[in-house]
């Protein structure tokens, strides 16, 4: 009879570690690797599946509650975890300086079937929680074996780090889940001190120290681009006639200047204000700059302000002594403005007498991502899909922007100069697919890689500036353009020019400064 009972213990223990619930765990612990963002890892997949098994086995509640908190978090992160990757201060920064418009866009441009597998990932959560639990069993070899593994998965990464010049922390873990969790929290932790330190630094009274001040125009013109890629545009070597303007303009056109960081408030927050230690200085930026040396300046915005101060851009726009946003950035802020619209404000800014330089930054909404919310659906050419469609006439709408701006500033009769550049660019998500569209991203030079010219009322040449230039530079670039000097900045070289500059470097979601040379390849093609 003992014999019997043993025999029937024995058994139901090796069912329980051989059910299809155990293939159901690594099912689920594979989904749940890959919605985070982080490459796949056999053994952290496999790990996770012990865990749950050993879970199960001795402490069933609360195996059912990390099943449910992990489906969850996976299930919904998918989508943008595909796009977006693990959370990093850049994801977060963005989510923080996001309205509900834009978050909206966001939501639309990824392709259905992430959603069908973030549903399907929820659903083998709800298959593995309706497991019954398992009779009580004492501790056995396969519970011990199943915790080595765990402890020996978990340690692996912190034990790397040591052996390679880091450091032993049990948090530095490679378990998806657990990574998930701590880069989540400690990027929320480093976007809320540099939105407090933003914050602090945008209310301080700028230190500028002018020591000269001699513009050679009346009227300065910043516009700023948004998510175009120089590849898309023909007046840079795109293969597409989609920028009829600025391919016939005379200036000066840069075919290799590069973006400080691939996504916009990083990106701008280096490229327009004074850097120092690799951080900006808030208070010190092209508008104060200009303030202080006695400009008129003005900031006009198609993008959403969510407030006064907490987002990098807003912090710059708000010292301008004229400013209008389009949109206010909150609830009510709509789809239905354009950038055209912000040509209204122009006559006003031009208006005589011009008794000192004048200063006009246009910030645009652009090629912004979703594209056809853009362009309202209209393309010329159509590509792999629409949205690329969209895209690529979207840098054409841009163009026409620029031809009717240029036309106001030639109407005016003062003597003006302009700047065009994009803050960042994009890249391509199911390429070569129906389901193709662009998105940040800061793997790829083509992320970087944006369009950029200089035109003057006293241009009469075209002219190609292919040396490599970077947005880091941008400050030198305000200083020599507008004729301001200050002790704080010190050009090492002539912006337009083609004297040799260093090495280029940019910045990318994880705020490390890496060699742009490094950078892989994702060509625009058709």
């Amino acid at each position: 009879m003992n014999l019997t009972l043993i025999k029937t213990a024995t058994a139901g223990r090796y069912r329980a570690w051989v059910s299809p619930y155990v293939g159901l765990y690594l099912l689920l612990s594979v989904l749940i690797n890959l919605s985070f963002g982080y490459p796949l890892s056999g053994l952290y997949s496999l790990a996770f599946t012990a865990l749950l098994m050993l879970l199960a086995a001795v402490a069933p509640k609360t195996q059912k509650v990390l099943i449910a908190v992990a489906a969850l978090i996976a299930g919904f992160y998918y989508p943008f975890g595909q796009v977006y990757g693990a959370p990093n201060f850049n994801t977060l920064l963005a989510l923080h300086a996001t309205n509900v418009e834009e978050a909206s866009e966001i939501l639309l441009i990824f392709p259905l079937h992430d959603y069908f597998i973030g549903l399907a990932i929820l659903a083998v959560g709800v298959v593995a929680l309706k497991r019954k639990p398992l009779p009580k069993q004492k501790w056995g070899h396969a519970e011990s074996a199943c915790l080595a593994f765990v402890l020996v998965a978990w340690v692996t990464q912190p034990v790397m780090n040591q052996l390679t010049g880091g450091v032993f922390n049990l948090k530095d873990t490679g378990f998806p889940l657990a990574r998930f969790v701590k880069d989540t929290v400690e990027s929320k932790l480093s976007v809320d001190n540099e939105i407090d330190r933003m914050s602090q630094l945008a209310t301080l009274k700028d230190d500028w120290h002018v020591i000269g001040v001699k513009p050679q125009q009346q009227i300065y013109v910043v516009v700023i681009g948004e998510s175009a890629r120089r590849d898309a545009l023909g007046a840079f070597g795109g293969r597409w006639d989609n920028t009829p303007f600025a391919s016939q303009l005379n200036g000066q056109f840069f075919t290799r200047y590069t973006s400080a960081a691939s996504s916009t408030q990083k990106s701008l927050g280096l490229t327009l204000n004074q850097v120092v230690d690799g951080k900006p200085e808030y208070q010190n930026n092209i508008v104060t700059l200009a303030n202080r040396a006695g400009f008129d300046t003005w900031w006009l915005s198609n993008q959403g302000q969510i407030g006064q101060y907490d987002t990098p851009i807003a912090s710059i726009a708000r010292r301008a002594k004229n400013v209008h946003f389009l949109k206010s950035g909150d609830f009510e802020a709509d789809k239905s403005t354009r950038d055209e619209d912000l040509l209204s404000y122009t006559p006003e800014a031009l208006a005589r007498p011009v008794d000192r330089p004048r200063l006009l930054i246009y910030h645009l909404v652009g090629s912004h991502p979703k594209a056809c919310d853009r362009t309202r659906g209209r393309f010329v050419e159509r590509l792999n899909s629409l949205e690329t469609s969209c895209y690529l006439y979207s840098i054409t709408q841009t163009d026409g922007f620029l031809q009717q701006l240029w036309q106001q500033l030639h109407s005016s009769g003062l003597t003006f100069s302009m700047i065009y550049f994009s803050d960042h660019g994009l890249a391509f998500k199911e390429k070569g697919t129906r389901n193709e569209y662009l998105a940040h991203d800061d793997k790829y030079r083509q992320n970087f890689e944006v369009p950029m010219f200089i035109s003057s009322s006293q241009d009469n040449r075209h002219q190609v500036i292919d040396t490599p230039r970077s947005a880091n530079d941008f400050m030198a670039l305000f200083s020599q353009w507008t004729g301001i000097q200050t002790q704080e900045i010190k050009p090492g070289y002539r912006f337009v020019s083609r004297e040799k500059a260093p090495p280029i470097e940019v910045t990318n979601f994880a705020l490390k400064r890496l060699p742009f040379s490094q950078l892989q390849q994702d060509p625009f093609g058709k």
